[in-house]
C-alpha cells in the first residue's frame, strides 16, 4: 500500500490539457470516434411530490433527470449517476419565493443542469450520463439518506426501463432542446452491473452513503457501484460513509474547506480497492456547477472562504480540471482502463489547477 503527494504546474491552455488527456488513456482511434459522437439528450418528470422517504422523512420531492447518451448506442454502456447538492428549490434571487413547490411563475431551479458539460465529455467516452434534480428534498432538508434513497429508485427505474423497457420510465422522455416527446429506446443499453456516481457539495455525502458497505442491501437488485466520487463535499460525521468494495475520489475545493478528506480516509483506513484524494488549490465549491457560478441568488456565484487569494482558478479552468480528471477516474473504475492511472495519481499532471494528490491501492 502507498500513498504520494504530487503537486501539478498551474498553466493555461485546457483545451490542450484535454487533448493531451484522451491520448493518454484511450489512444488517437479513440479521441476521433469521440469527436465524432453526436451527444442527445432526454428529460423525465414523474412530478413535483412524486419522491418520499417515509416514515423515516416526511418530505416529499420530485422525480426528475436528464439523460445524456451517444446518438448511436451499440451494446451495454457504464452509467454516471449525478446528484447537486443544497441550492435554492426555486430559481429566483426573491426570498418570498424560496419554497416547494414553487410558486406560480417561477420555475424550478436548474441545479441538475450545472453538470452538462462534464456529461457531453463522459457520453464521448462510452457513458450515459443521468443527472438527478433534487429541488424538493433540498426544500425539506433531506440528509445523507434520503439523498441515497432518491439514486436508488432512479436507479430501480433504469433498470426496469433497460431490462424490459416499461415501467414509470415508459414513454415519458422530452427532447431536453426542444420539449417534445422523445422515442429514444435504451432496452439492453444501459449497464447498471457498471454505475458510477458523483455527489457534489451536501450530495458527496449521499453517494458515499449510498455505496457504504453498510448499505449496499438497499441498492436495487442488479445494480452494482463500481466508483463513488464526492465534490467539494462536506461530512455531517452522523453516517457511515464507508466504501471499501469499489474505487473512490475525492476532489477538494482548498476554498471550502477539507471536510470532504474523511470520504477518502475511511475507504483508505478500512482497506478500500483503491482511492484518490485532489486537493485543488484555491478552488471554489460553486464553479463545478455551472448554473451555481450565474444563476440568481445570495448561495451563487463566487463562495469561497479566500476571495482575494492570487492566482485562484477560474470557473472554466475547475470545470475543465473536472471533465479531464473525473473522465479519467470513470475510465478507470468503470472501464477498466488501467491507462488513466497516470491522471489519476498527478504523474501525469493536468493542466489549469494546482493539485496535490495522494491515493492507495
Amino acid at each position: 500500500m502507498r500513498k504520494r503527494k504530487i503537486a501539478g504546474a498551474v498553466v493555461l491552455a485546457l483545451s490542450a490539457a484535454a487533448a493531451v488527456t484522451v491520448m493518454a488513456i484511450r489512444g488517437p482511434e479513440a479521441e476521433a470516434t469521440a469527436a465524432a459522437t453526436t451527444v442527445r439528450a432526454v428529460e423525465y418528470d414523474l412530478g413535483i411530490a412524486a419522491f418520499t422517504d417515509a416514515p423515516d422523512w416526511g418530505g416529499t420531492s420530485e422525480l426528475k433527470a436528464i439523460v445524456h447518451y451517444p446518438d448511436r448506442m451499440a451494446g451495454k454502456l457504464p452509467v454516471v449517476v449525478m446528484l447537486h447538492g443544497q441550492q435554492l428549490s426555486c430559481y429566483s434571487a426573491d426570498e418570498d419565493d424560496w419554497e416547494w413547490p414553487c410558486p406560480r411563475g417561477v420555475r424550478p431551479y436548474p441545479s441538475h443542469r450545472g453538470y452538462d458539460y462534464l456529461a457531453d465529455a463522459l457520453v464521448r467516452k462510452g457513458f450515459v450520463v443521468v443527472s438527478v434534480s433534487a429541488n424538493g428534498l433540498n426544500a425539506n432538508m433531506g440528509t445523507a439518506p434520503e439523498r441515497a434513497h432518491l439514486l436508488n429508485r432512479h436507479l430501480t427505474m433504469l433498470q426496469q426501463l433497460t431490462t424490459t423497457g416499461r415501467g414509470p420510465l415508459a414513454g415519458r422522455f422530452t427532447d431536453a432542446a426542444t420539449g417534445r416527446r422523445s422515442t429514444v429506446d435504451f432496452r439492453g443499453h444501459l449497464d447498471l452491473t457498471r454505475v458510477g456516481t458523483l455527489g457534489h457539495s451536501v450530495a458527496g455525502e449521499g453517494v458515499y452513503y449510498q455505496a457504504a458497505d453498510a448499505h449496499r442491501r438497499e441498492l436495487p437488485a442488479g445494480v452494482r457501484i463500481r466508483g463513488v466520487v464526492a465534490v467539494a463535499a462536506r461530512n455531517s460525521r452522523m453516517n457511515d460513509i464507508t466504501v471499501t468494495t469499489a474505487p473512490v475520489a475525492v476532489l477538494s475545493a482548498e476554498c471550502w474547506g477539507d471536510g470532504d478528506h474523511a470520504f477518502y480516509q475511511a475507504a483508505k483506513d478500512h482497506h478500500g480497492t483503491r482511492g484518490f484524494l485532489v486537493d485543488i488549490a484555491k478552488a471554489n465549491h460553486n464553479y463545478f456547477n455551472t448554473e451555481w457560478t450565474t444563476g440568481p441568488g445570495p448561495s451563487d456565484g463566487d463562495d469561497t472562504e479566500c476571495p482575494t487569494a492570487q492566482g485562484r482558478p477560474t470557473a472554466a479552468q475547475q470545470q475543465g480540471f473536472a471533465v479531464d480528471y473525473l473522465t479519467a477516474f470513470y475510465a478507470y473504475a468503470l472501464q477498466g482502463d488501467t491507462r488513466a492511472e497516470p491522471v489519476l495519481t498527478g504523474e501525469h499532471p493536468l493542466k489549469g489547477v494546482t493539485t496535490r494528490i495522494e491515493d492507495f491501492g
